[in-house]
């Protein structure tokens, strides 16, 4: 763990940052169409974690969906 991520203070507490809310994660999603495969990657790069990015889309998309199917 590097020191950036460990910290102790003046009264001997251990603080460590919760390293997936900073992790910025590599994706590659893959499709077969007629026999080809096609690929695309990228990378996410933003100040809120990705996790709270995708629940927010998702939220976001679900309650599309729902408007749509009223």
């Amino acid at each position: 763990m590097s020191n950036d991520a460990l910290k102790i203070n003046k009264n001997g507490h251990i603080h460590v940052k919760n390293l997936s809310a900073y992790w910025i994660p590599e994706l590659t999603a893959a499709e077969v169409i007629a026999g080809t495969l096609y690929t695309a990657t990228g990378s996410y790069e933003g100040t809120e974690s990705f996790l709270r990015k995708l629940e927010r889309i998702t939220a976001k998309n679900f309650a599309e969906k729902l408007e749509d199917s009223e």
